[in-house]
């Protein structure tokens, strides 16, 4: 993972370790962008919402991570 984008993941970890899990086991797949965009945008309607910090950590990962996978990919991303 890229500098600066573990202490993103540590915000996400400390308070929604599972969503850090899918984060790490997913890194470099472009199911990672998919399932950000879901946590990201909830079309539920009915969450609470992430608090601002959080919420930041999951954005900033999310544009860093669209850098490395081209859209068509399934693949690993090159490192």
């Amino acid at each position: 993972m890229p500098p600066g984008l573990p202490s993103h993941l540590s915000i996400i970890w400390e308070q929604y370790p599972r969503i850090g899990e899918k984060i790490s086991v997913m890194w470099g797949y472009v199911e990672l962008q998919n399932y950000l965009g879901t946590v990201i945008l909830d079309e539920r309607g009915n969450r609470q919402g992430f608090p601002k910090p959080v919420l930041a950590a999951l954005m900033e990962i999310h544009q860093h991570h669209a850098g490395l996978i081209p859209q068509n990919n399934t693949g690993p991303a090159a490192k």
